[in-house]
């Protein structure tokens, strides 16, 4: 039976140490998804819901197409290292996406099969196949299995973390409840859960809200600036949650670019990955 985290308040646990002694570690998580043709999913314009539906899938498309390469060149320009949320399927589909990835040394971390195929619906055998079906392309693609998962939807069953833990993950993206990362506990091992968000989220943001580019810059720079304060006494995880399709399209990618600089060029910041934290914690436990 799937159990919450056991409560913790923030303010009864032992100091959370970093390196360097920074108060903030800022993970981005990239999202880099296939959605089915013909299949509902994100969108920007919902009333558009005819079948065949073309205009939000397009939107979404512009994100791979497109989107996702002024990304590239942003990134690499900031040096800002990204954990990309990785569906299986955009090594079948896109390969020219999963080879710049890895050309610019973004950490891979599984993200299911796709993003029309959520796990809530599955049952154990058909959850466990496509968990392996998704590390092992991924494994084709980068010569590795992906640390982390982040599952599609936060669609989960009862099963999902004890099955990604016998197939090899170590760390999941699929809490968004803390501000610090924990190990949640399972019958056979564990995971650590690093802190992801869906409030600093692009979706949330700029679809939920309707937030213009700046707002949605400013938001993201007040959520960090809180945490870097509190991180004076007991230091914090951020995440920002971003989709190439959204933070991928003219008119928000300066404010993207304005938000990241004035994070980086903050002190006591540790710009990291997912795996990087995992490396981290696990260091610090066995020291």
């Amino acid at each position: 039976m799937l159990q919450p985290p056991s409560f913790q308040p923030i303010t009864q646990r032992p100091a959370l140490k970093l390196p360097n002694n920074a108060r903030v570690a800022v993970w981005v998580v990239m999202n880099v998804e296939h959605f089915t043709f013909g299949k509902l999913g994100t969108a920007i314009q919902p009333h558009l819901n005819s079948y065949p539906e073309i205009a939000n899938y397009g939107w979404r498309d512009y994100g791979n197409r497109v989107g996702i390469w002024r990304l590239f060149e942003l990134f690499a320009e900031l040096e800002i290292p990204v954990t990309a949320a990785v569906n299986g399927e955009i090594y079948q589909l896109y390969p020219e996406i999963m080879a710049a990835m890895q050309q610019h040394n973004w950490e891979i971390m599984a993200h299911g099969i796709n993003n029309s195929t959520g796990h809530s619906d599955l049952n154990l055998a058909e959850e466990s196949e496509i968990i392996n079906q998704t590390l092992d392309l991924l494994r084709q693609a980068t010569g590795k299995t992906p640390q982390g998962w982040l599952t599609p939807g936060f669609s989960i069953t009862e099963s999902t973390f004890e099955l990604l833990h016998a197939a090899g993950i170590v760390y999941t993206a699929d809490w968004v409840n803390d501000d610090q990362p924990y190990w949640y506990p399972l019958p056979n091992g564990r995971l650590l859960a690093i802190p992801y968000t869906i409030e600093a989220n692009d979706i949330t943001l700029c679809l939920s809200n309707r937030f213009s580019g700046a707002e949605f810059a400013q938001a993201i720079e007040d959520q960090f600036d809180q945490l870097w304060q509190e991180g004076e006494q007991q230091a914090r995880v951020m995440a920002i949650g971003l989709h190439p399709f959204i933070v991928g399209q003219p008119l928000r990618l300066k404010y993207l670019k304005q938000c990241l600089r004035n994070i980086k060029n903050k002190p006591d910041t540790w710009l990291t990955t997912g795996e990087g934290i995992y490396k981290w914690m696990n260091e610090q436990e066995n020291s």
